[in-house]
């Protein structure tokens, strides 16, 4: 199946001379070169100093209409880059970096060569190939681990650490830890909740990984005494990533932490969770109030994120003014306004909601409520008549209450506002539902929450004791239910609750 692209009839040359990039002098001398070498005239401009390969990268992708792919955080399975011989590769400067029983991706330094696309069609007859314009210079290096016939990981320090992201993406990891030991540095992955050893590194190795993870995320390579963080998005073996990263000095050197989000897949919707039928409802609920104020509160990797996003996506609609703020932008949804904060940024929490109630949204995301400020202008930003949906660390809807208090925020002045109060635990599946087999992953949510009623409402600011709130649904209720239907094994409910557990439910 060949793609339609567009064909430009202009020479390369020309069109990097009207775009002002290279002079009529530069193509002069490279096309000199060019008749005693096998290199492409755009490669060759960049090899001679004419051209910014990302400039070259970026001009034959909008001439092509074909997307770019940078191949700096790409890892390709060996069976995958072998399922085109090396011969065809290097004739057409093309390898393959994606394939299923669908569709194959290529990488392919030059769109405009026909030949090579028909024939890396004819080879991948059956299959739909979908060709992606990538640098010359990557793609040679590819070629040449074609050749070597190894785990080419193995012998590469920072392909190794695109191999470790892949490895982490495939088994659906939410983090990897980098943590050196006396003799090497350990790899580790946490897996549905659960830490697992998958790599050790030498220590000659770690030192150029670690160098590139503070590279990419703008952290400062010569600060090893303190603490820092940093984020980038690269693209990954056909995926989006979000790569949040973590650094703390120990004993042996620093530890790196690397929270992994997969972005490709976009927001699951609601349905898609693993939520029970009861939770699924009442959060359905929630989407059709037109003010208040709606807390997914739990500990780190709890997935209150996730819900809320799922949410937003469940209101999102053409007659709504959704906005976010968010530090930073986890998933991106089309449709919805939203604004990154970051720590070096002119904005706090505290004064984007006020910047973006100017906006007149009807309803916000808060990323996180964190300190005073944030506490206080989301309730000011509810008074206005928003939906406003945030997360809080916070072990129960209970505790959440007394977090808000903790923040300075009153009784009377947060519950007349609170819609409800949503906590959340993920726990391993011990089998799959047969009912629910398509939509249910290897971890799933048992929950605790509280509907805020008139009722309600009146008698807490009249008796002012948090403890007299009805709970809608326990954890106690929610993993008695889990366990009756054997969707989750005892051992597990103890490793994730902790205390909360005990004989009685």
């Amino acid at each position: 199946m060949l793609n339609v692209y567009n064909f430009p009839s202009v020479p390369i040359g020309n069109i990097l001379i009207s775009r002002g990039l290279i002079s009529s002098e530069n193509v002069g001398t490279i096309l000199k070169v060019q008749r005693s070498s096998d290199m492409l005239f755009g490669q060759l401009a960049v090899n001679l100093g004419f051209l910014n390969e990302n400039d070259l990268l970026s001009v034959l992708s909008d001439l092509y209409q074909m997307p770019a792919i940078n191949m700096e955080f790409l890892y390709i399975k060996n069976e995958i880059l072998n399922s085109i011989s090396r011969e065809i590769a290097e004739f057409c400067r093309a390898v393959p970096f994606f394939l299923d029983d669908k569709v194959v991706k290529i990488a392919i330094a030059d769109p405009g060569n026909l030949q090579a696309i028909d024939k890396i069609n004819s080879h991948f007859r059956g299959l739909a190939a979908e060709f992606f314009v990538a640098k010359e210079s990557d793609i040679l290096h590819f070629i040449e681990i074609m050749k070597c016939n190894t785990d080419y990981a193995k012998d590469n320090p920072l392909f190794l650490l695109n191999k470790i992201i892949f490895e982490a993406l495939e088994y659906r990891a939410s983090d990897i830890h980098f943590e050196p030991l006396k003799n090497f540095v350990r790899v580790r992955l946490r897996i549905d909740g659960i830490l697992t050893i998958t790599e050790s590194v030498d220590y000659e190795s770690w030192s150029r990984i670690q160098a590139k993870l503070k590279l990419i995320t703008n952290l400062n390579i010569m600060e090893n005494r303190r603490p820092q963080s940093g984020h980038a998005r690269i693209y990954l073996a056909g995926r989006i990533v979000d790569l949040r990263i973590s650094t703390h000095p120990g004993i042996f050197g620093e530890d790196f932490v690397i929270r992994v989000f997969d972005l490709s897949n976009g927001v699951k919707s609601l349905d898609e969770l693993g939520f029970s039928l009861e939770d699924f409802l009442w959060l359905k609920k929630i989407t059709s109030f037109p003010s208040g104020i709606f807390l997914v509160v739990g500990p780190t990797g709890s997935g209150k994120t996730t819900t809320l996003y799922s949410l937003l996506k469940e209101m999102n609609s053409t007659s709504v003014n959704i906005m976010t703020m968010e530090d930073p932008i986890e998933y991106q949804i089309d449709g919805i306004r939203q604004l990154e904060l970051k720590e070096e940024g002119l904005l706090s929490f505290a004064d984007g909601v006020k910047s973006i109630l100017r906006q007149d949204p009807d309803v916000m995301l808060i990323g996180e409520i964190r300190d005073e400020e944030t506490a206080a202008v989301t309730v000011r930003a509810s008074l206005t008549g928003r939906l406003v949906l945030a997360t809080l660390h916070a072990a129960t809807p209970i505790e959440g209450m007394r977090r808000l208090m903790d923040l300075g925020v009153r009784m009377v002045d947060f519950v007349p506002l609170l819609v409800g109060i949503f906590s959340q635990r993920l726990v391993r599946r011990s089998r799959q539902d047969e009912n629910d087999s398509q939509k249910c992953t290897g971890r799933f949510p048992l929950s605790e929450y509280i509907y805020f009623s008139d009722e309600l409402k009146q008698q807490l600011l009249l008796e002012k004791d948090l403890n007299l709130c009805r709970v809608d649904k326990t954890f106690k209720s929610s993993i008695r239910e889990a366990l009756e239907h054997q969707l989750v094994s005892i051992d597990e409910i103890r490793r994730v609750f902790g205390d909360l557990w005990n004989a009685d439910i």
